[in-house]
């Protein structure tokens, strides 16, 4: 065992990117780490790491070497989570991450009241937000993502939740007022209230037409669209699983319902592929709550 600590304690300064932080994830000091460094150099007679006052970065040599060293310690954490997991208790706590225009989701909503139901064990710890959470740093066991960046970590393990289109949804009093809308070229007399300009197409059986946004009421926060769009400020693209209970109780409506927009996949990601008894708990109910059929409004 003693041979394998010098390959981990690499492993953790190329995941950390100093020795300072790897010493501290490992649970080392600093001096220790370096020396376990220094002797994997002296034993196989290669230099691992470029050292500098500003950073570390690893040689040729080190790169091959560290592509192994990243399995190991991937095994090593794979297998403590595996003993972790022998134990049948679903108590302690798991922390969650996710969009936060995901509290408008009824299925994200459901997880939350099955948990809180089936595991009063268990504690939520529920953090909101739209940066993309690190795993990798250990701060956050499961993280909800969509989009197109959602897999740029392949060492992540994802699991799918859903398949969401997007919806062009306006409030009621706003359609009321506002120019009649019977096809997609009518849309641009209209006010939107948006985040960021989307690149994305209408399509209803071969036709297609491009959607264009470059005006209106822009907002840095995304989870602000929704309850503007319900305020009547003008329309807005709203994935389909955060629109179904406004729809349901009639605050916003769906524009142009025959013409479909791509959909958003969202994904359950976590660090690692074996879980302790907790975080497979949340994950089996993330799934299940996700995978239930929508409600009529939502297909609509």
């Amino acid at each position: 065992m003693d041979d394998l600590k010098p390959l981990l304690a690499f492993a953790a300064v190329l995941e950390h990117g100093s020795m300072n932080a790897a010493a501290q994830a490992l649970g080392m000091t600093p001096s220790a780490v370096s020396q376990h460094i220094s002797r994997l150099e002296k034993l196989h007679g290669v230099k691992l790491l470029h050292r500098s006052t500003r950073r570390l970065a690893p040689t040729d040599a080190g790169q091959v070497l560290g592509e192994h060293c990243r399995r190991l310690l991937a095994t090593v954490r794979d297998t403590r989570l595996a003993l972790s997991g022998l134990k049948t208790d679903i108590a302690g706590s798991v922390r969650l991450a996710a969009p936060t225009g995901l509290a408008n989701a009824a299925a994200f909503r459901r997880a939350l009241l099955r948990l809180s139901r089936e595991h009063p064990a268990l504690q939520i710890d529920l953090q909101l937000g739209e940066a993309l959470a690190d795993l990798r740093e250990g701060g956050i066991d499961i993280a909800l993502r969509g989009g197109e960046h959602a897999l740029d970590a392949p060492e992540l393990i994802a699991r799918k939740l859903a398949e969401w289109p997007w919806r062009i949804c306006a409030a009621p009093d706003y359609l009321k007022t506002a120019p009649p809308i019977a096809q997609p070229a009518d849309l641009a007399a209209h006010r939107w209230v948006y985040h960021q300009p989307p690149q994305l197409e209408l399509a209803c059986g071969r036709e297609r037409r491009p959607l264009s946004i470059s005006s209106g009421l822009r907002c840095n926060q995304i989870a602000a669209v929704r309850p503007l769009c319900e305020a009547g400020l003008g329309l807005a693209l709203i994935i389909q699983g955060e629109a179904a209970d406004a729809v349901q109780s009639g605050s916003l409506q769906i524009v142009l319902p025959e013409w479909r927009l791509p959909a958003v996949a969202l994904y359950a990601v976590t660090p690692h592929r074996i879980q302790s008894a907790r975080i497979a708990a949340v994950l089996r109910i993330l799934q299940e709550s996700f995978a239930e059929p929508p409600a009529a409004a939502e297909a609509t």
